[in-house]
C-alpha cells in the first residue's frame, strides 16, 4: 500500500473516531467505506470490528454514570440479541437494496421533522411499547445486513435524552452487535495474524483521537449536539443510498 492510500485511510479513521467520540456513532460509517476502496470490503470490515468494540467499551465506561438517564435499554438489548440471530437466519430472504433505501427514507423523514419541529420527541408511553420491537428490528438488521446503526441512532435520538445518556444508550446497542460480529468473524476463521496486526495498528489513531471527541462533546450545548447528531444521521442515510444504488 502506498503512502497516499495509507494517509487517506488514517484520515478516515481520525474523522470517524472524532465523530464517534462526540456522538457515539460514525466510526464504521466513515472509516469502512474508505478502507474498503483500498483493502476490499471483507478485509476492511474484519480489521475495523475490533477497534469498534474497543471504542464502544471506552465510551460505555466514560458515560457509565449516565446509564440511569436512558430509557427502556435492557429490553432493547435483550430483544436486539434475539434479533441478531433472526437476522442471520433471514439473511438470504431480505432484499438489501430495498431495505437500504427504506432506511434512508426513514432517516430523511426524521431529520426533516426534527428541523421543522425541534421540540418533536417520542413520549415515554409510546416508547415503552415500541422499544422492544425496535430493539429486535435493530438486531435483525445487524444480523442480516450489518446496517443497524441508522435505525438505532434515529430511534433513540427521538427520545430526546440528555446528550451523554443518548451516547450511552446507542453505544450499548452497538457494543452488543459488534461483540456478536467479532465472535462470528473469529468463529469462521477470518482473523488471521496479519489482520489482527492491522486491527491493532488501526487502533492507534482511533485511540489518540477518540478522547478529543469526548472532550469536545462536553463543551457542546444541547442544540449544537442535536444538530451534529442529525448531520451524522444524514451521512448514514447518504451512505445507505450510495450502497443501494451501487449494488
Amino acid at each position: 500500500m502506498g503512502g497516499e492510500a495509507l494517509a487517506v485511510i488514517v484520515a478516515a479513521m481520525v474523522a470517524g473516531a472524532l465523530t464517534k467520540g462526540v456522538t457515539g456513532s460514525g466510526l464504521p460509517t466513515i472509516a469502512i467505506p474508505v478502507m474498503a476502496g483500498f483493502l476490499g470490503v471483507e478485509r476492511a470490515v474484519v480489521v475495523m470490528a475490533i477497534p469498534t468494540v474497543v471504542t464502544n467499551s471506552w465510551l460505555l465506561w466514560e458515560h457509565r454514570h449516565h446509564a440511569g438517564g436512558t430509557r427502556h435499554l435492557p429490553g432493547m438489548l435483550a430483544c436486539g440479541a434475539v434479533g441478531v440471530g433472526a437476522g442471520v437466519w433471514a439473511l438470504t430472504n431480505l432484499h438489501a437494496r430495498s431495505l437500504s433505501l427504506a432506511l434512508a427514507g426513514i432517516i430523511v423523514a426524521y431529520v426533516a421533522i426534527s428541523l421543522l419541529r425541534p421540540a418533536f420527541a417520542l413520549p415515554e408511553p409510546v416508547t415503552r411499547w415500541l422499544s422492544p420491537p425496535m430493539g429486535f428490528a435493530g438486531g435483525v438488521l445487524q444480523g442480516a445486513t450489518g446496517i443497524a446503526g441508522p435505525l438505532v441512532a434515529t430511534y433513540v435520538h427521538a427520545f430526546r435524552l440528555p446528550p451523554r445518556s443518548y451516547v450511552f444508550a446507542i453505544t450499548a446497542q452497538f457494543q452488543l452487535f459488534a461483540a456478536v460480529q467479532v465472535a462470528v468473524l473469529a468463529g469462521v476463521g477470518l482473523y488471521t495474524r496479519d489482520r489482527l496486526v492491522e486491527s491493532a495498528l488501526a487502533l492507534v489513531p482511533v485511540l489518540l483521537v477518540l478522547p478529543l471527541g469526548m472532550r469536545l462533546a462536553r463543551r457542546l450545548d444541547r442544540r449544537r449536539f442535536d444538530y451534529l447528531v442529525l448531520g451524522v444521521l444524514v451521512l448514514m442515510g447518504g451512505k445507505l443510498v450510495v450502497d443501494a444504488l451501487g449494488a
